[in-house]
């Protein structure tokens, strides 16, 4: 909360002096001393500024310091263009030449330390922040900033001093007022704190949220039957008091007491005192709590419809539940809800995605195809739309759909090298589909340009070049890669058992098989065919016939093993 509020007001001081920069900066013009080239120079680099053409002010500036590197103007101007740009480093360094060749500038100083705050650097900031207020000693806004900053550092005694001169100013606000409490909590300055409290308490006697939270400080203090007791007499003053029961389930959640959460949940989601964000808050932060909905979804549930029927186009609130039901691995009621949501809200990016994410991992193609598809269309630039309709493609032998969007992927993807390399190594596996080896070949040498390491690729190049007896050298180089990093995966063992296997090293193939079935019971059909084919070359043909069988029950497409089968001895398979 702290980082917060110093944050908005901080950055609010940067942005918000331009204004009283140009003013400076005319002051300045009006210098008998300032050469006719540096005010022509600075004029035009602020004309080009406020006409949006950063690039050119930006040079033009600089040409200005190359002329005076004594005058602040530029060296300020330009600190504001690299904090807009992103370019901490140059804002910072520019920012603090203009505030130390100017030091009684206040704006100057505010910058300055506003930056530094923007970028974690506190004690930096102070200094600024002090010269500042040593330029304008009663401006409320470094006061206020100051104070927060001490309060945070751990410096209570002169947080305080600033907070009473904004007590007595009439500034200390109710944010302000927290910022104080926080920092002195933070600081285990629990009695201070709790005086501070009680006092306000005194003045606002009506004002049950200060009551709750002197009740969270004793919490703090490992004072807890003090802090329940607060709890206790607001909830029995005012039972049907919206406010108090929503201050009373906050500290429930807290303090892990979750079945006295749904005794007032239902009738703080109903009230109509409290807001629609606090509502929102409140229960995104019950469905962030793992423990919470796993014991308590169906009360959250309930609390939810009762949201969204006040709420029937928000959403945010429709997000909710859907999500809850994806962290309690209820995946087809989850991919029910955002159907259903689709239907009422067409546009609904959001649900389009986490709905193309679920049917992927649900292996429900058809749905992803249609669904990607539009969704591509849709957002012509967005790259997900466009690898799972291909993933969705390539999975309905619809090739030349999945070849086409993986390209667009691949310029979509640009120069992130993680996408590139996600994309390349699909086109590598559906090349490989289409039995365009050389193609798939090429692809997958591409993206081992980009991560050599990875061993999912090495995994899958490795395979592709043992299914077709090519560069087995090369694929047993990289499945021993592969194993020395990662020696449990099944699916990696597997690779490097059949790239032995097609070596021509048998008994080394079928020694790594067994480490496979030895640590659980593989049911992967895959798996299980390479078994079979290991131990019929071993001359085991009746076990090879038990784990081809095994493969077809559980891939039916197999149908070239039940010629194995025969071939093998095994009754003739229908």
């Amino acid at each position: 909360m702290r980082r917060l509020v110093l944050y908005g007001l901080t950055i609010f001081m940067f942005l918000g002096c331009s204004r009283e920069t140009v003013k400076v900066s005319s002051a300045l013009f009006k210098d008998a001393a300032v050469n006719s080239k540096y005010d022509y120079l600075i004029a035009e680099a602020i004309r080009q500024k406020y006409v949006g053409k950063a690039d050119q002010a930006v040079a033009l500036f600089e040409k200005c310091i190359e002329i005076d590197k004594n005058r602040s103007v530029p060296y300020f101007e330009l600190a504001q263009a690299y904090a807009k740009m992103g370019d901490s480093d140059k804002a910072i360094r520019y920012a603090s030449r203009a505030a130390n060749l100017d030091r009684n500038n206040y704006w100057y100083q505010m910058a300055c330390g506003s930056l530094f705050v923007q970028y974690e650097e506190k004690d930096s900031a102070l200094v600024y922040f002090q010269r500042a207020l040593y330029a304008s000693p009663k401006a409320m806004e470094v006061n206020t900033i100051l104070a927060g900053l001490y309060s945070e550092k751990g410096d209570i005694s002169k947080a305080d001093s600033l907070f009473m001169i904004l007590d007595r100013a009439g500034a200390l606000n109710e944010q302000m007022f927290l910022v104080m409490i926080s920092g002195m909590i933070s600081n285990k300055a629990y009695t201070a704190a709790a005086e501070r409290t009680r006092a306000l308490i005194n003045r606002f006697p009506e004002e049950v949220k200060y009551k709750a939270l002197l009740a969270n400080i004793y919490s703090e203090a490992g004072e807890g039957e003090k802090s329940d007791s607060i709890y206790s007499r607001i909830i029995e003053d005012d039972p049907n008091n919206a406010e108090s029961q929503m201050l009373v389930l906050i500290n429930l959640v807290s303090k892990k007491k979750y079945e006295g959460v749904s005794v007032f949940l239902g009738s703080v989601i109903k009230s109509q005192v409290i807001d629609r964000e606090r509502k929102v808050a409140l229960v995104s932060e019950l469905n962030r709590d793992s423990a919470y909905i796993v014991s308590q979804n169906k009360t959250l549930e309930a609390s939810l419809l009762l949201l969204e029927e006040d709420y029937p186009d928000d959403e945010e609130v429709l997000s909710i539940r859907p999500e809850m039901y994806e962290k309690l691995g209820m995946t087809g009621k989850a991919i029910g809800r955002y159907e259903e949501i689709l239907s009422k809200v067409p546009k609904g990016y959001f649900f389009k995605e986490r709905l193309i994410l679920l049917y992927a991992g649900s292996e429900e193609y058809e749905k992803l195809y249609n669904l990607a598809s539009a969704y591509s269309s849709e957002n012509n630039r967005s790259i997900i739309g466009k690898v799972y309709y291909a993933i969705a493609a390539m999975e309905l032998g619809k090739y030349d759909v999945a070849d086409s969007e993986l390209n667009k992927a691949l310029i979509l993807a640009g120069n992130d090298k993680q996408l590139k390399l996600q994309v390349l190594s699909m086109l590598g596996e559906l090349k490989y589909r289409m039995k365009d080896f050389e193609e798939a070949y090429k692809y997958m040498e591409k993206a081992l340009i980009i991560d050599p390491d990875n061993i999912m690729l090495l995994n899958n190049y490795s395979y592709f070049l043992a299914e077709n007896d090519r560069e087995l050298q090369k694929a047993l180089k990289m499945t021993e890669k592969v194993i020395a990093k990662d020696s449990n995966n099944a699916t990696y063992l597997d690779t490097y058992a059949w790239v032995l296997y097609k070596s021509g090293k048998i008994k080394e193939a079928y020694g790594v098989m067994r480490k496979i079935f030895e640590k659980s019971e593989e049911n992967d059909p895959e798996i299980l065919e390479h078994m079979g084919f290991i131990l019929k070359t071993m001359s085991k043909c009746n076990e090879a016939v038990n784990y081809w069988r095994m493969a077809l029950e559980g891939d039916s497409s197999k149908e070239y093993l039940k010629k194995e089968i025969e071939l093998c001895g095994g009754e003739k398979q229908e």
